[in-house]
C-alpha cells in the first residue's frame, strides 16, 4: 500500500493584491484537493488548510499518497457481429480498431453489454508517482485561480498574479521538484524580506508554518495574523485607556498587507479635532490604513498603525506616520475652512454643469425632482413637506465641495456639516446626512422620518430614471448599482412600515417618482418593470431567512405593501407549523384541482340551498369566517387570520367525506362548485395555500 503523507504547496511572490489574498489562497487549496482526488491520490479523510502572506499562498493537504493504484482501463470497440466475418475472420472494423491502440487483434477481448457484444481492449497502466501527477495538474490549478488580472515578467511568456519567485512543494520530508511557472520547485522558501532575508529550508510539510515564524518573521496563517493584530491593538489602546475604532474590512486589508505585524500608538494635534469626526476617521482608515482611537464616544488624538516589521525602536516609525498623518489632517483642515467660505445653496447652482447619467440631465435635474418627490413622500407620510423639498434641493450640493472631493465616502455627511454651518435646521441638515444610507448590505437606515423620506425619493429617482431608459442590470453587470438601490428601497420601506407605522404602497410611489420626468422620456411600462425587480429583489431577500413554498404563498397575490407583505409570510410560517395547516392546505390543493377542471359556467345569483347538512354547516361556516377573515386580515392580524380559517377544518373535512362535488345534478354541482370557489378564495385572503409544502399533506 502506498504511504500517505501531507503535501505542501506554496507559492512565492512579489507581493500580491490585498483585496484577492484569501480568495487567491483558497481557490488554490480548493484546486489542489479536487486534482488530486480526481487523481485517485487523496485518502476519503483528508484535510485541507490554507496560508496566505503577501508574498505567498500555500496549501497543505494530508492524506496524500506517493504513487497512484495501478488501474485498468477498459477501450470498447465495435460490435463482434461487425467486427467478424460469418466465418470467424476479423474485418477491417476489427483490424482498424486494434492498429488504434498498437496492438494485435489476438490482443482483444469480448465484453458483454445490455446493447450487446463488443470487441474491447483491457489496458493495464502502472500508477504514476505524485511528482509526475503534480507536474501535471499545478498549472492547470494555478491558471483556474480568481485573479482580476495576470501579468508577465522578464523576458517568458508566464503569467500569474504577481511575479513568481520561488514555489515549494514538500511531500512529507520529501521534496518534489516539478517545472512550475518559471521556476523548479523544491524546500526552500523564504521569511520576512528584513527580518529573515535567506532562504529557509522547510525539513517536514508539517512544519511549514512553524518554522516561517520561528526562524522567517512570517504568519503565514491569515486567520492567526488578524487574530493577533486584533489582540496588539486592544492591549495598546489600553495603555492610554481608550477603545479603538476597529472596521473589520480594514482589520482584513491590513492583514493582507503585513507578515509580521507590529502595533505602533502615534499621536496627533489635539486642534485637528475641530474638523469633524468622520473626516479624520476617513483620512486615518481610509487614506493612511489607520485605527483611531475614542474616549467614552470622544475622539482622541491618537491613533495606531500596524507596521510590517518590529524594530528595537517605535520611535522612527511612529515620526513618520505622525508626519505623514499631520499633512493629510491639514489638507483636510483646508477643505472644511475653505467648503464653509459658500452657501450650500451656492454649491447647489452649479449641478447643472455635472450630469447625472446620459438622457436623464444634470444633478441639478435630480435635485428638482427629488425636492419634487419628497414632498409628494412627505405629504403621504404627514411630515412638513417644505422641509423634504428644501432637503432634497440641497442634498446632492456637496459633491462639489473640495472635502467631498477629496474624500468620496463622505458624500451626503459633508453636506449635513455644511446646512447645520448654513443654518439649516436640524431636521433637514440630519436628512441629508443620511440620505445615501443605506449603502451596502447592513448599512445602517437613516434615523429620522425625513431622512428615510429623502433616502427612499433618493433611490428611487434612480432605479425609475435608468430602467427607464434601458440600462437596468444585465447577467452580473450592474454598473449603476440599481439591485443595491432596490434592496436600499425595500429596507427603507419596511423601517416606515415597522418603525413609523407608515406602510406606503409601491405602485402610487413609483407612479409619482415616474411623474418628475418629462413626459415621454422614459419607457412606457417603467414603473411596472421597476415594481417587478422589487418584487423579485423582495423574492430573494425572503427567501434568505424563509423558505421557498413560504415567499411563494405570500407573493402570490402580488407586492405592493412591504411591511404588509412581510407580515404575510410571517404569519404563513407560523400558521405552516400548525396542526390545522395539513388538512387545510391539502383542501385547498383538491379544491383547486377540482374548480380548474371545471369549465362549467358558475352564477352566484342561482338560488341553491344545499341539500346536504354537509352543504349547509360549510356554506354557515364560510359565511361566518368571511366576516372574521376579513376582518382581520384589514387590522393586519394575518396570524388571527389564518387561525380563523384552521376552525373551517371540521366543516372542509365533513364536505369532502359526505358529499360528490361532481353531483349529477347540474344545480347540485353548481352549487357545491360555487362554494368551493368561495372557499377557495378566503382560502387566499393571507396568500396561497396551495403553494404550502405540508407534512402530512396527502397532495405533497
Amino acid at each position: 500500500m502506498t504511504k500517505r503523507n501531507d503535501l505542501l504547496v506554496e507559492i512565492g511572490t512579489e507581493e500580491l493584491p490585498p483585496g484577492e489574498l484569501v480568495a487567491l489562497a483558497e481557490a488554490l487549496t480548493e484546486g489542489l484537493r479536487a486534482a488530486l482526488a480526481d487523481s485517485q491520490l487523496l485518502a476519503c479523510d483528508s484535510k485541507t488548510q490554507s496560508f496566505a502572506a503577501p508574498r505567498r499562498i500555500a496549501a497543505r493537504i494530508t492524506g496524500v499518497a506517493a504513487r497512484q493504484g495501478a488501474q485498468t482501463i477498459v477501450r470498447k470497440g465495435p460490435a463482434v457481429a461487425a467486427a467478424f466475418t460469418q466465418d470467424g475472420s476479423p474485418t477491417g472494423a476489427a483490424h482498424g480498431f486494434a492498429r488504434s491502440l498498437g496492438v494485435g487483434v489476438e490482443a482483444l477481448e469480448r465484453l458483454t453489454t445490455d446493447r450487446g457484444e463488443f470487441l474491447s481492449y483491457r489496458e493495464r497502466r502502472p500508477g504514476r508517482g505524485l511528482a509526475v501527477v503534480l507536474a501535471d495538474i499545478l498549472e492547470g490549478v494555478l491558471q483556474q485561480l480568481p485573479a482580476r488580472r495576470r501579468m508577465r515578467w522578464g523576458a517568458g511568456a508566464t503569467e500569474f498574479v504577481r511575479p513568481v519567485h520561488w514555489v515549494v512543494a514538500l511531500h512529507g520530508a520529501r521534496a518534489l521538484r516539478i517545472p512550475v511557472l518559471g521556476v523548479v520547485s523544491g524546500r526552500r522558501s523564504r521569511g520576512h524580506r528584513f527580518h529573515a532575508p535567506r532562504a529557509l529550508v522547510i525539513a517536514q510539510a508539517s512544519a511549514y508554518e512553524t518554522l516561517l515564524e520561528s526562524e522567517g518573521h512570517v504568519i503565514a496563517g491569515f486567520a492567526e495574523r488578524r487574530e493577533r493584530i486584533g489582540g496588539q491593538i486592544a492591549q495598546l489602546a489600553a495603555t492610554i485607556a481608550a477603545e479603538p475604532l476597529v472596521d473589520n474590512g480594514l482589520i482584513d486589508l491590513v492583514t493582507a498587507l503585513v507578515e509580521w505585524p507590529h502595533a505602533v500608538l502615534g499621536s496627533f494635534d489635539a486642534g485637528f479635532l475641530e474638523v469633524p469626526r468622520e473626516v479624520l476617521i476617513a483620512a486615518m482608515q481610509g487614506h493612511q490604513k489607520y485605527f483611531p482611537l475614542q474616549q467614552q464616544g470622544r475622539l482622541l488624538p491618537h491613533f495606531i498603525t500596524i507596521a510590517n516589521i518590529a524594530p528595537q525602536d517605535d520611535e522612527a516609525i511612529r515620526k513618520g506616520n505622525e508626519r505623514v498623518l499631520a499633512a493629510r489632517f491639514a489638507d483636510a483642515r483646508f477643505f472644511w475652512d475653505t467648503d464653509r467660505k459658500r452657501s450650500l445653496e451656492t454649491y447647489a447652482q452649479g449641478l447643472s454643469q455635472v450630469a447625472f447619467a446620459q438622457r436623464l440631465g444634470s444633478l441639478a435635474d435630480k435635485a428638482a425632482r427629488l425636492a419634487r418627490l419628497a414632498r409628494v413622500i412627505a405629504e403621504k407620510l404627514g411630515i412638513d413637506p417644505g422641509q423634504a423639498a428644501r432637503a432634497g434641493a440641497l442634498c446632492k450640493a456637496d459633491l462639489l465641495t473640495g472635502m467631498v472631493g477629496e474624500f468620496p465616502e463622505l458624500q451626503g455627511i459633508m453636506g449635513g456639516h455644511y446646512a447645520r454651518h448654513d443654518g439649516e435646521p436640524e431636521i433637514v441638515a440630519a436628512a441629508i446626512a443620511e440620505h445615501y444610507r443605506p449603502r451596502f448590505a447592513g448599512d445602517a437606515l437613516p434615523d429620522g422620518t425625513l431622512g428615510l423620506t429623502l433616502a427612499l425619493a433618493d433611490k428611487l429617482d434612480t432605479l425609475v430614471g435608468i430602467f427607464g431608459i434601458g440600462q437596468g442590470p444585465t447577467g452580473d453587470k450592474d454598473p449603476f448599482a440599481l439591485r443595491r438601490a432596490a434592496i436600499g428601497v425595500l429596507r427603507l420601506l419596511e423601517a416606515l412600515g415597522e418603525r413609523h407605522g407608515q406602510d406606503l404602497a409601491i405602485a402610487p410611489l413609483l407612479a409619482a417618482t415616474c411623474a418628475q420626468y418629462p413626459s415621454g422620456l422614459l419607457a412606457a411600462d417603467t414603473a411596472d418593470i421597476v415594481h417587478r425587480f422589487l418584487a423579485e429583489r423582495l423574492r430573494n431577500l425572503l427567501e434568505g431567512t424563509l423558505s421557498q413554498d413560504i415567499v411563494a404563498a405570500a407573493l402570490a397575490g402580488g407586492v405592493d405593501r412591504i411591511t404588509d407583505t412581510i407580515r404575510r409570510a410571517r404569519a404563513l410560517l407560523a400558521f405552516a407549523q400548525g396542526p390545522a395547516a395539513p388538512a387545510l392546505v391539502g383542501a385547498h390543493k383538491r379544491i383547486r384541482n377540482i374548480l380548474r377542471q371545471n369549465h362549467e359556467p358558475l352564477d352566484d345569483h342561482e338560488p341553491w340551498n344545499g341539500i346536504e347538512k354537509a352543504d349547509r354547516r360549510l356554506a354557515q361556516e364560510i359565511a361566518h369566517r368571511e366576516a372574521e377573515v376579513d376582518d382581520r386580515s384589514g387590522h393586519g392580524d394575518y396570524e388571527g387570520a389564518l387561525a380563523s380559517l384552521g376552525e373551517l377544518r371540521p366543516a372542509v373535512d365533513a364536505f369532502f367525506e359526505e358529499v360528490l362535488v361532481m353531483s349529477e345534478d347540474a344545480t347540485t354541482r353548481r352549487g357545491r362548485l360555487r362554494l368551493l370557489a368561495r372557499l377557495a378564495a378566503l382560502c387566499e385572503r393571507v396568500g396561497d395555500l396551495s403553494c404550502l409544502k405540508i407534512s402530512g399533506d396527502p397532495h405533497e
